[in-house]
């Protein structure tokens, strides 16, 4: 029996205590491994994982394993998307947009997911993407970003930000 597909769209934001420009690399691939203990991207194309379109990488492991593939890196406009594909459950655009406020001193991120599910845990992963579920992710995103900000307060050279201004193209 096939099941049938369903898609959702979310957008959600929040507020940062630091710059667009130093906000961005968070939202890397390899800046991710700053605030999220359990993310770890393999790349594919290029060897390494750069901040740039066409870059593809896997991350998670046996059936939550999906292949993403960045498809905008833009530092001038703080704005960055993804899709990723997951191949026996779903597939998602996801854009994260970054606006500098209050001088500078801070941004407001706005993280937009549209996400199409299949298979046969479809109905567990739009649950996930409730807009109740969806506000408690940007909820938690913004206090673990934070977290990582307030441990590198007053550090430029902090090993996350270090190696995601490596990458850049």
């Amino acid at each position: 029996m096939q099941t049938i597909a369903k898609q959702v769209s979310r957008t959600g934001n929040f507020v940062l205590p630091c710059s667009a420009d130093d906000a961005l690399p968070l939202f890397t691939p390899e800046g991710e491994r700053a605030w999220i203990e359990t993310w770890n991207p393999r790349p594919v194309f290029p060897k390494t994982i750069a901040f740039c379109r066409d870059t593809v990488f896997l991350e998670g492991l046996g059936a939550e394993e999906a292949v993403w593939t960045i498809v905008e890196a833009d530092h001038q406009t703080h704005r960055a998307e993804y899709v990723r594909v997951a191949p026996a459950s779903h597939a998602a655009h996801i854009v994260v947009k970054i606006d500098p406020i209050a001088e500078g001193q801070s941004c407001q991120v706005t993280v937009s997911y549209t996400v199409t599910v299949f298979g046969e845990d479809s109905d567990a992963l739009l649950a996930a993407f409730s807009e109740a579920a969806y506000a408690d992710k940007m909820r938690r995103w913004q206090r673990q970003i934070g977290e990582y900000l307030n441990g590198c307060s007053g550090t430029t050279t902090s090993s996350g930000k270090q190696q995601t201004a490596n990458l850049r193209c």
